[in-house]
């Protein structure tokens, strides 16, 4: 698989609202172990709309894995030119340095919010783009990425070879615990 699309929960659907939550970094390595794996398995790129929460922090990931020397592109297409215009100011600047830092940045329809067909036409695009999909997403949470898996779901019985990999809250359970287990073991517990 050369390109993935990394989507999931925005920030405000998991209660996170605060840069600092402890939850963001065990989102982030939960992405970060699974896109190493695909990394060294041949992924050149990661491709996210440029969503507040998941795919923020994935993009994150992803530039971090470029610092330390990791082959890997990031691709932002949001779905129109003005995605950011509502968000805070701190968020609109966070995402100008995303975008700054991408490797590929272009909105899928000029001008701005139009209507919902806007979101369903990006998700598309990005599912017809890519092999596969890594969403961080669980059902008994139900929230907006459910519509992008319901695609997925759509487009796989066309194409049963696309790659899904979702984590859900036992995986994500999973990656707390091995973080609490690093950190005692570098603190000598």
């Amino acid at each position: 698989m050369k390109k993935l699309v990394i989507t999931g929960y925005r920030g405000n659907e998991l209660g996170i609202f605060d840069t600092n939550h402890p939850g963001i970094k065990i989102i982030k390595t939960a992405i970060e172990d699974r896109l190493l794996r695909m990394i060294e398995e041949g992924l050149e790129w990661v491709l996210i709309s440029g969503q507040q929460g998941v795919e923020v922090w994935a993009a994150e990931v992803v530039l971090s894995l470029k610092k330390q020397g990791h082959s890997v592109k990031l691709s932002i297409t949001p779905p129109f030119a003005d995605f950011t215009e509502r968000l805070k100011p701190e968020k609109q600047a966070e995402f100008q340095q995303l975008r700054l830092a991408a490797d590929f940045y272009q909105p899928l329809t000029s001008g701005g919010y139009q209507g919902a067909w806007q979101f369903q036409e990006r998700d598309k695009f990005l599912i017809r783009n890519s092999e596969g999909t890594l969403i961080i997403y669980d059902e008994e949470q139900p929230a907006s990425p459910q519509f992008f898996l319901k695609l997925i779901h759509d487009y796989r019985e066309r194409q049963p070879t696309y790659y899904i990999e979702q984590v859900n809250s036992y995986d994500l359970n999973d990656t707390a615990e091995q973080l609490k287990w690093k950190e005692g073991e570098e603190n000598g517990y």
